[in-house]
């Protein structure tokens, strides 16, 4: 199976690293405007001239361009979609919106991934129109456990996915960086507070998925009685640290669900 995009931004790209990894860049027909050579130069996947030869020479396409051009890009392939499966990435493009465009016999998938993807630790949702075949919806899902974690959802919880997997590697990284300063502070380097960090952010939420433990027992865990985790979780609670992250996520699933 031939897997095309158009554009190959952040996400594109990471999409693209992925199949890479794991041996299926020769499968990847790519037309992404200024960055089509750096494609084929890092990954070697096809190149074609533009968008319409993107979706002649493949089997399913990913549509990775900026939302705000969906329909222009729709409108431009619609006639070439055929049977073929087009899959979208945009946080508030729904599928009604992608058949209004292209007809309500047109195979579409919604999906939303996170940038883990690139390195195949990624979490994905994905949402199917009626039109695909249980064979068809497999094979999709086949192709995404390629970048990590999938889960199918209805399209209505799209917008909260958003905020809590499609956004949340920025709030991560926010909150890396914000510890880290913290450690320069102490006198650690930053090159190694950032290192030590990440691997300790990682190993905690690999530790969650693997006990299946609930995060507070974890988090109680780590508490001793007038010690020092206790106290800086104290100094976090005062400050308003669930509360921040709470309404962060509601306004990233408010501007998602396009409210």
């Amino acid at each position: 199976m031939k897997i095309g995009f158009i554009g190959a931004g952040n996400m594109g790209s990471a999409m693209i690293s992925a199949l890479f990894a794991k041996n299926n860049a020769e499968k990847v027909v790519v037309f992404a405007r200024s960055k089509t050579d750096e494609m084929v130069q890092k990954f070697g996947v096809m190149a074609v001239n533009d968008e319409i030869e993107v979706v002649k020479n493949s089997d399913m396409i990913f549509l990775a361009t900026k939302p705000n051009i969906y329909e222009k890009f729709l409108n431009l392939i619609k006639n070439e979609l055929k049977d073929k499966i087009l899959i979208t990435l945009a946080p508030n493009f729904t599928i009604s919106q992608s058949l209004e465009i292209l007809g309500k016999t047109a195979k579409v998938v919604r999906a939303m991934p996170n940038t883990p993807t690139a390195i195949a630790q990624g979490v994905s949702a994905i949402s199917f129109s009626t039109n695909l075949s249980k064979t068809e919806q497999d094979k999709i899902m086949e192709i995404f456990q390629n970048f990590g974690r999938v889960y199918e959802l209805d399209e209505a919880k799209f917008g909260a996915f958003t905020a809590i997997a499609g956004s949340l590697p920025a709030y991560v990284f926010m909150f890396i960086e914000a510890v880290a300063d913290a450690g320069v502070k102490n006198a650690i380097s930053r090159e190694q507070a950032y290192e030590i960090i990440a691997a300790s952010v990682a190993g905690s939420a690999n530790l969650m998925l693997e006990s299946k433990k609930h995060p507070a027992v974890l988090k109680d865990e780590v508490c001793s009685p007038g010690g020092t985790t206790i106290e800086a979780v104290s100094v976090l609670e005062k400050m308003g640290f669930r509360s921040a992250l709470i309404e962060a996520v509601q306004a990233c699933s408010k501007k998602a669900n396009g409210r």
